[in-house]
């Protein structure tokens, strides 16, 4: 009988946020301004999604498969792509503060949305029913990758300033065989 590992899921599913494109629009630990409401931990060892794509990251990206159960999880697998786009970013930048300014950069320039033609998960996530449902999604996602990057780079880069090389070997990984496009 064959086995198969389940992939780690979001808390934030049952929660029943807003939605943009099929997404949840998750409350985030930021001080990025943006329209997304803060996060309110109701206990230290809460995470909001973005704590959620790092702490499953190295799993779920050994994964081909992902049964979404969940608007979450649909938030949840674009920012995990978006991790793997960063970390590819990183491969030849060896120190913490140019990571950061490139991830940054990377994060908040110009990206696909659901509906363009180089979207990674088209299907997956529903097209936009409105120019203002795009826009949230949209601003919602540039708030949510560049918080990913600023925690990111906490990951990637050890106290002392060198790179994590067991974070950095997971750049070689595709989350489903799909990536994300600069």
């Amino acid at each position: 009988r064959l086995f198969i590992m389940p992939a780690y899921h979001s808390k934030r599913n049952e929660e029943g946020y807003e939605e943009a494109c099929g997404c949840a629009i998750c409350p985030l630990k930021s001080e990025l301004k943006g329209p997304i409401a803060p996060f309110v931990p109701t206990s230290a060892e809460d995470e909001d999604i973005v704590d959620e794509t790092l702490t499953y990251f190295r799993a779920n990206v050994l994964f081909r498969n992902f049964d979404i159960r969940g608007a979450a999880d649909k938030t949840l697998m674009y920012l995990t792509l978006h991790v793997v786009q960063c970390l590819v970013k990183c491969e030849k930048i060896d120190d913490k503060p140019t990571a950061l300014r490139e991830l940054r950069a990377l994060s908040t320039k110009q990206f696909a949305i659901p509906g363009d033609p180089n979207f990674p998960l088209p299907g997956l996530i529903s097209l936009p029913a409105s120019k203002a449902e795009g826009d949230l999604f949209k601003a919602y996602m540039k708030q949510a990758r560049e918080e990913l990057c600023i925690r990111l780079c906490d990951k990637l880069f050890d106290k002392d300033g060198t790179k994590n090389k067991w974070w950095q070997s997971f750049s070689k990984k595709k989350f489903m065989g799909k990536e994300m496009k600069d």
